[in-house]
């Protein structure tokens, strides 16, 4: 395999420094290489092996591993720099964002491992929705984590993300562990709300914020929680809710004399798809204030509507859905970190240094969105895959040339060949 990286990219070197790390320069050095590798590497599997590979004059990858599993730094050294980044870099674009509500998506996801990885911390049987079906509950050995994503207009970024163990986890990994370094079990809810809370400080007072999710987050409590920050929430919302009483399955019904209100929400690939929307407004059975709740359908025979629920009175079925359809990238964003990055390719077994390894991906993705935001014309990135291209693209480029240069000065062609062709990394002594 040719190696990539002679020398680690000039932007990605730029975007650290913005963050003013509070690392020593070897634990500097593997933050740059993992996540510059985790970016260049096209390998299937994207393990620290695999990244040092990619790296002319690397290290041993044992010593990036020593550095997530021992290294004296914490998880939160990366991530509180990148929440402050994220915050202070979107307000820049305040002026050109004036009347512009901040969009707060929530989602998890569930990254799957293979069954000889339930050895490490972190990783369980998580149950799946996306395969589940009916009564059929569904099982995949993986490790699952929280992210909530903020977007101003055509500006975003993951503000934070974290991960989730069951309790069962919580309690069989604190077996092992000696009692100041007991982990605590705090369910998704919290996880999220503590995410929230944290975001609610750094915001501008007065800022409109708008919290989106899909209907397994759609919580009382989390309901509430929003409405206490002065948020609105746009959410899915499933149909054995109960509105004013009666089960939203049956207001379908109770509706059918209330005209149809199509709208025509922009879907992601930009194309105009027309839904069937009737609204009512009501009360959610212990919820203490107001929702408007949206019954859409694709067309007029559709058994199976889908329901949507707003805080925002004031607002029109079409921009409930609208708003809502801005949730999306979120999924976007973790099929990025997942099949382009390599999040769940860790092989670290303590919990402290997968959620380093966590913090790294996540670092180099939000270097991606930062390269995206502030895009000049010449580059034209519309979608973070661009800029992967053009990542990579400027590596091959610097390989290539320190491989010509080398080559001129050098009769002996094999020593251009040990330096820039891996041949895999010796067990260490």
């Amino acid at each position: 395999m040719i190696k990539q990286i002679v020398q680690h990219s000039a932007q990605l070197i730029r975007f650290v420094a913005l963050l003013q790390l509070n690392l020593s320069k070897p634990q500097y050095r593997h933050v740059l290489n993992i996540a510059d590798a985790a970016i260049v590497c096209e390998a299937p599997h994207k393990t620290l092996t695999t990244l040092y590979d990619l790296i002319v004059d690397a290290p041993h990858p044992a010593n990036a591993a020593d550095c997530l599993r021992i290294g004296p730094w914490l998880v939160d050294d990366l991530r509180e720099p990148l929440r402050e980044f994220t915050i202070s870099d979107l307000m820049q674009f305040a002026s050109l964002m004036e009347g512009m509500p901040l969009l707060v998506s929530v989602d998890d996801s569930l990254t799957e491992k293979d069954k000889g990885t339930t050895c490490l911390e972190g990783v369980d049987w998580h149950y799946d929705h996306t395969k589940s079906q009916g009564k059929k509950s569904v099982y995949t050995n993986g490790i699952q984590h929280i992210e909530v994503r903020i977007q101003w207009g055509n500006y975003a970024y993951v503000y934070d993300w974290a991960l989730y163990l069951r309790e069962e986890t919580v309690r069989r990994l604190n077996r092992k562990r000696a009692k100041g370094h007991r982990l605590s079990f705090r369910t998704k809810y919290r996880l999220v709300r503590g995410i929230l809370a944290d975001l609610k400080q750094r915001l501008p007072e007065g800022l409109a914020v708008y919290v989106l999710f899909d209907s397994w987050y759609a919580s009382n409590d989390l309901l509430k929680f929003c409405r206490r920050q002065g948020w609105h929430v746009i959410c899915a919302i499933k149909s054995n809710r109960t509105l004013d009483g009666v089960k939203l399955s049956a207001w379908n019904q109770r509706l059918k004399h209330q005209p149809y209100t199509r709208v025509n929400p922009s879907a992601t690939d930009q194309r105009k798809r027309p839904y069937l929307v009737r609204a009512r407004q009501g009360r959610l059975k212990n919820v203490p204030f107001e929702v408007c709740v949206l019954i859409s359908k694709k067309h007029r025979g559709d058994k199976r509507p889908q329901y949507f629920l707003c805080t925002d009175l004031s607002l029109c079925p079409q921009q409930i859905l609208s708003f809502y359809q801005k949730r999306w990238p979120i999924e976007v964003d973790n099929y990025y970190v997942k099949q382009l990055l390599g999040l769940g390719d860790f092989r670290v077994q303590s919990y402290e240094a997968v959620e380093k390894w966590f913090a790294i991906i996540f670092l180099a993705y939000t270097y991606l969105q930062w390269r995206l935001n502030h895009a000049s014309p010449e580059e034209r990135f519309q979608v973070v895959a661009d800029v992967i291209r053009s990542h990579r693209r400027q590596h091959a480029t610097q390989v290539l040339e320190a491989a010509c240069v080398m080559a001129r000065h050098n009769e002996d062609l094999t020593q251009v060949m040990r330096r820039f062709v891996s041949r895999g990394h010796p067990a260490p002594p």
